[in-house]
């Protein structure tokens, strides 16, 4: 019989430290059906969104964006638009096979229900969610082209590269016993991004249908500078507490790759960071001089603004850069 001492001491290590080496899903054969799907299906959304229902939604708004000199805010909207739809849509389906498998006691084979026969599992849905997370990004690759800094094309190669690495060495486990462990660090860095960029995403829509509530708007980006710092100091602490706990099960090659990719993911959130901190100053001043100026005249207040928007506007553009 184990002793209250042992029980402690068992409970306490993280599931890093514990969890088993073994195959991910029955779905891997049919891993590039995934992908490809998920990317038409991604596509098919940004159409019906430009197409159609942006159009609907914001009318006049969306008509300024659609002038040739706003193509590059046109498309940022659109973006916008997109990743909280795909960042929802992924929090909606994983939240519970992730937890479960980060934190829970389940397993890559644990039945999400569990009973008699074939049923779906844990690991299933993992691969699936997975897959439409690489296909965001691939998406995003190809839809920002030019409009995206280096260091977020950096980033966005590097998530791939690791994401679907970490899938591969699934193919022969057995050969790569680090391959449940680097899904399991992939698993906590994708809801670290998941849960940080839906509210900046929310935030990026209101930004550009709000524009000339300087206020609001400094208020907002305030909020997500600091939600963003939090998110970045948590996933931090937790990367390298995971790292340290499960350092002698890495192979050499992945105690290299496995800091380098983390530190360019936080790299751009930092990056991301400081350019939200510059745009709530930004509308912060806006806003200070708007009051002072509505109490000489009313036109005055209005050129002020007009004049204020170019810069707010390349404000929001190199956050849409870094995201």
């Amino acid at each position: 019989m184990a002793t209250l001492p042992h029980t402690l001491a068992a409970r306490s290590l993280p599931k890093i430290d514990t969890i088993q080496n073994g195959p991910i899903s029955r779905l891997q054969p049919y891993g590039s059906l995934l992908l490809v799907s998920s990317v038409i299906v991604i596509v098919l959304i940004a159409n019906i969104l430009e197409r159609w229902l942006l159009q609907k939604v914001y009318g006049e708004v969306y008509e300024k964006l659609e002038r040739p000199e706003n193509e590059k805010r046109r498309r940022s909207f659109t973006y916008y638009h997109i990743g909280a739809v795909i960042m929802l849509t992924l929090l909606c389906i994983g939240v519970y096979p992730v937890m479960h498998f980060l934190v829970g006691t389940a397993d890559l084979n644990t039945d999400v229900v569990p009973g008699p026969g074939k049923r779906i599992r844990v690991g299933d849905l993992l691969f699936t969610v997975s897959q439409t997370y690489s296909a965001y990004y691939v998406f995003e690759l190809c839809y920002r082209t030019q409009f995206a800094s280096p260091l977020s094309i950096a980033h966005h190669i590097g998530l791939l590269a690791i994401t679907q690495t970490a899938i591969s060495l699934f193919g022969n486990f057995i050969v790569h016993p680090e391959a449940t462990i680097e899904f399991y660090m992939c698993m906590v860095w994708g809801a670290f991004d998941v849960v940080v960029e839906l509210p900046i995403y929310v935030s990026m829509i209101i930004w550009r249908v709000k524009r000339t509530e300087h206020r609001l708007l400094s208020y907002m980006a305030y909020g997500c500078f600091v939600w963003v710092l939090l998110g970045a100091f948590l996933e931090t602490s937790i990367t390298i507490f995971l790292l340290h706990r499960s350092w002698d099960r890495w192979g050499r090659v992945w105690r290299v790759v496995t800091p380098l990719i983390f530190s360019l993911w936080i790299s751009t959130q930092l990056y991301g960071a400081s350019r939200l901190l510059a745009m709530a100053r930004s509308e912060q001043r806006k806003s200070s001089k708007e009051g002072e100026q509505q109490v000489i005249t009313e036109p005055v207040s209005e050129l002020s603004r007009s004049v204020d928007g170019d810069n707010g506007e390349q404000d929001e553009q190199s956050k849409s850069k870094a995201v």
